[in-house]
This record gives structure tokens, sequence and C-alpha cells, in this order.
């Protein structure tokens, strides 16, 4: 009967079974070795095809006497070089149940063979040559893409270039249209927000009820008098001028302004009529 390739492993239920991807190996004491036992891992085989990886084998508790293999082809077989005790222990250790007295039979290589070692020099290469590519292949995206640009750029540039001409003979021809006034389309300019203004000093003043500070003497030694004076004493004042000196500077500052004021309404004047003569 062949082996389903659906069952699986319970070793607690008594079933028994294993597929294998490498090949499976069986131990042989060998006889060359008369003073210490020693142990010969040999590999099993379909004997009709000779396939030795993807083997399954199987055994159930109370029903099978033997274990039972079969090939990938579909071949089964009695293997009765399995001992039925040492598969049991092998599926236990397949299941996750550790037996410490069983420990020497995987030591000795029974059991599925485990993979290839892993190179991992070449691996490393691998990865930096898979790296490299990686990046020549961003960087040749990187440039096709600013080539693409580039050209785009320059494609516009010279189409509007071409089209100049056309764009200045339909203008023209707009123009004859409307009479020979050239057709100006609505452009409307966005005013600019004024900046906010704000009141002098004088606006909050009168709209809180506020007087205005009144003005103190400019010098504090004589109080714009002139002179200092005390009981018994009057001295002119050294620090200002006095208040006669000071009033002579506003009136000579205030005519000095007057003059110049005047003189910038000649030249204006006569820049004026001179324009208008010619």
């Amino acid at each position: 009967m062949p082996i389903s390739p659906w069952r699986a492993l319970s070793p607690d239920d008594g079933d028994h079974y294993l597929a294998f991807e490498r090949r499976f190996r069986i131990v042989v004491e060998d006889p060359g070795r008369t003073w210490r036992r020693t142990w010969v891992p040999t590999v099993i085989a379909c004997p009709l095809c000779q396939a030795d990886t993807g083997l399954r084998l199987a055994y159930k508790t109370g029903v099978d006497a033997v274990v039972e293999a079969a090939c990938p082809v579909g071949h089964t077989w009695v293997e009765p070089r399995v001992e039925v005790s040492q598969w049991m222990a092998y599926c236990r250790y397949r299941a996750g149940q550790q037996e410490v007295d069983w420990l020497w039979l995987l030591r000795a290589g029974f059991g599925e063979e485990p993979p290839p070692p892993i190179d991992y020099a070449e691996e490393l290469r691998g990865a930096a040559v898979e790296v490299a590519k990686y990046a020549r292949r961003k960087a040749k995206t990187k440039m096709s893409r600013q080539i693409r640009k580039a050209k785009k750029k320059v494609g516009k540039r010279v189409r509007n270039e071409a089209m100049r001409p056309v764009a200045a003979l339909l203008r023209t021809a707009w123009t004859m249209q409307a009479g020979g006034v050239e057709p100006v389309g609505p452009r409307r300019r966005r005013t600019q927000p004024k900046p906010p203004t704000t009141p002098p000093v004088s606006a909050y003043r009168t709209a809180y009820g506020v007087q205005a500070p009144k003005k103190g003497p400019k010098c504090l030694v004589c109080e714009d008098s002139g002179q200092i004076t005390a009981p018994g004493i009057s001295i002119p004042c050294t620090e200002c001028a006095g208040p006669a000196a000071a009033a002579l500077a506003a009136a000579e500052r205030r005519a000095e302004r007057a003059r110049r004021g005047g003189d910038e309404r000649r030249t204006s004047t006569t820049s004026t009529t001179s324009g208008t003569g010619k």
C-alpha cells in the first residue's frame, strides 16, 4: 500500500511518518572493529530506480511490523535495514522530544543528511556584486532622468523659438482683422494691501482726553532767565547764552530757512519758465 504524503508526524498517536528532501542515512556497525564499536552511516535508496532523495518513511505502531519506504516516483518497499526502535526515537527527536539515551544515534549519523555548509565568503561576494549592480542601476536611472530633463527643457526652448514667427503672423492677422488695433487681453493687477498706519501720539491724547506734557526750561541752572539769582547775588549764567541770544539764534535759523525756501522756489520757477519757452 503506498504511503500517503498527507500523513502527519504524531509519535504520541503511534504515527511515525517523515519525508526527506536530502538523503536519509542509517548507521551500521563496522565489522572490522573488534575491540570498539564503530558506526558507519549508510545511505538508503530505492531498489528499483536508485533514487536516494525525496524519500518517505512511515511506521504505524500496532499496525506495521517494519518500516515502509516510498520514493518520489511512487515505488514502495519494506526497509528492514531501518530498525523500528531507532526510527521511533528519531521521529520523537524530530517532534521535539529530546531523549538523552538516543543522542548517540544522532551523533553516529542516523537521519537526514545535514545541509551543505554555507560559504560566507561567497555569500559576501555575491552580496557585494548585488549591491554594486543596484548602485549602478540607481546611478544610471538618475543620469537618464537628468538627461531627459535637460532634453525636455531644450526641446521646449527650441519649440518656442520655432513657433515664435508663427505666433507673430497670427498676432498680425488678428490685428489686421481687428482694424489695426493690437488686441490687449484683460490684465488685472493685484493691488498690494496697504500697510496699517499707526496714529500719532497726539491722536491718542485727543481720543483719551490726555493733556500734552508741558515743556520744561532748557537750562536747568538759570531756568532760561540768563541770570543766576540768589539773596544778594545776580550774575550772568555761564551754562547758556541767555534768552536774548537764544531768541536771536532762533530768528537767525528761521531767516536762513526762509532764504533757502525762497531760493528753491525761485529756482523751480526759472526752470519751469525756461521749459515753457522751449
